[in-house]
């Protein structure tokens, strides 16, 4: 073979090397007179983005697919897993009528773009804009803008409550837990936009439907009329409806359309059950805030996220836990290590170290300069001497009675005590408890009648019917087993304390 040939492609092949940027730019400037490529820089457009490609436009058949699984309550009760198919994380086909267009995963290839569009000013940590997902497609076959915007109607009107038809269509009870609870996890937690993960467009439930998940209701029928709670108290969900369903009524009257309660006394008396009681027959999404694991800069962003999910309840329970007074006591031990710094990679507290929750952070979420329309906000405490009065407490009447309006409205509007049980409600708790077993349940009927001024929670209460009746039952399945019954009777006498109890 000629030498000279060897030198002559060995140089070609220099010429090429040297030149491979400048032909490949020339390369890709031809091809995109025919093909365009579009880039989604944000997450939050991503998956709204890839959740309407999947609802609306076919897909090729042969695409690398993801799948997985995860743990998630269920709304018969049980917690398992749920498999799944996860769209957005790998390349697919789309066809627009006989038109290919391809959706890329642009993390997948973890090259990020050095362009700032950090759309809150100033420049993103890193100095460079991720690129999230690509549209690559033959110029003028795709009208993406469209796409986009309308994308992003669709996922807000799955999020916002828009009428009262609206509400009734679908399922917005869900638990949202502030922190999440199981970080990296599904697990029943809710993404920035609201809604639970099994409720995202871009998953695909392989053996359940998306209202067969969720945390099981408690109650047929009403929640809260499956309480025992006087009346007064029972009446006050009204109050919450008519919030809910009455937004324009709120902004044409000027009134904030928020509401703010606190629900103070013993432990046991049914605080977080009607809370939870509320928002399962309103069906509002409820999040729980736990102040004790937050800091200032992640109390106040997910709050701020939380206003995508509106109307909605927001719980802090036992404030007296974190908060005497203004002082943060949650954190005199050291407790949750708060003062470690913020996680590598977290993308919700990057922007600020983790140091205690403060008080005016609080003050500034519930009734700052920007408040918080559609949020109702419920506080629990066991102690009302630990709630500073900047935040509400219950106020006293001239003739010495208490009201329900507190003392600093707009942040907290009514302070509603939950204290022991009436004897009239002690005999409702009986009758639903002890109604089919009739010798029992007058014995309980008689005991409340004894000891009229016993104080118990409906906590307490409820386990002493609660005992009596399994008594009755343990009876009867030792019956069928031919199993002496004296045992559990002795100990029904002893829970009622008395000795006049006999069997017909």
């Amino acid at each position: 073979m000629n030498p000279m040939n060897w030198v002559a492609g060995g140089a070609l092949v220099g010429v090429l090397a040297a030149c491979w940027d400048k032909i490949k730019a020339a390369t890709w400037k031809l091809i995109s007179l025919f093909i365009q490529q579009v880039e989604i820089p944000s997450e939050a457009a991503h998956q709204a983005l890839i959740a309407y490609l999947v609802k609306h436009f076919p897909r090729s058949r042969y695409y690398d697919r993801m799948y997985g699984a995860t743990y998630e309550h269920q709304r018969d009760g049980r917690f398992g897993l749920v498999p799944y198919e996860l769209f957005g994380a790998r390349s697919i086909v789309f066809w627009n009528g006989w038109r290919p267009f391809v959706f890329t995963n642009q993390l997948e290839n973890k090259q990020p773009v050095a362009v700032n569009t950090n759309p809150w000013g100033g420049s993103s940590d890193d100095g460079v804009t991720k690129i999230y997902s690509t549209l690559t497609f033959l110029r003028g076959t795709l009208d993406v803008e469209a796409i986009v915007r309308d994308a992003c109607v669709e996922r807000n009107r799955e999020t916002w409550s828009v009428t009262d038809e609206d509400e009734a269509a679908k399922n917005r009870f869900v638990i949202h837990h502030v922190p999440k609870l199981g970080e990296g996890e599904q697990g029943g937690e809710a993404s920035s936009n609201g809604l639970a993960w099994y409720q995202q467009g871009h998953y695909r439930l392989l053996a359940h439907r998306p209202d067969d998940l969720g945390k099981q209701r408690r109650h047929p029928g009403g929640a809260v009329e499956n309480l025992i709670f006087p009346q007064r108290i029972k009446d006050l969900i009204q109050e919450i409806a008519l919030w809910r369903n009455h937004r324009r009524w709120y902004q044409e009257k000027g009134i904030p359309w928020k509401r703010g309660w606190l629900l103070y006394g013993p432990p046991g008396t049914g605080k977080t059950a009607l809370a939870r009681a509320f928002a399962e027959d309103l069906n509002l999404p409820i999040y729980v805030f736990n102040l004790a694991a937050l800091s200032n800069h992640s109390l106040t962003h997910a709050w701020s996220a939380m206003q995508v999910n509106v109307p909605c309840i927001a719980l802090i329970e036992d404030i007296d836990n974190v908060f005497h007074g203004r002082e943060n006591v949650a954190r005199q031990h050291g407790l949750m290590g708060m003062f470690m710094g913020p996680k590598k990679d977290d993308k919700e507290h990057d922007a600020a170290p983790l140091t205690p929750l403060s008080f005016d952070c609080l003050l500034n979420c519930l009734d700052g300069v920007e408040r918080s329309e559609g949020v109702f906000t419920i506080i629990t405490t066991n102690c009302i001497e630990h709630i500073d009065p900047a935040l509400g407490q219950p106020r006293r009447l001239p003739d010495g009675s208490v009201e329900f309006i507190s003392s600093r409205p707009g942040r907290i509007d009514k302070a509603i005590e939950l204290g022991y049980m009436e004897p009239a409600d002690k005999k409702r708790m009986a009758g639903r408890i002890l109604g089919e077993y009739p010798e029992q349940h007058r014995a309980m009927l008689d005991f409340v009648d004894r000891f009229p001024d016993l104080q118990e929670t409906p906590a307490q209460f409820q386990e002493r019917c609660g005992q009596a009746a399994l008594a009755c039952f343990w009876e009867a399945k030792q019956r069928q087993q031919e199993v002496p019954w004296y045992l559990p009777w002795n100990r029904l006498q002893q829970l009622l304390g008395t000795e006049t109890v006999r069997r017909n």
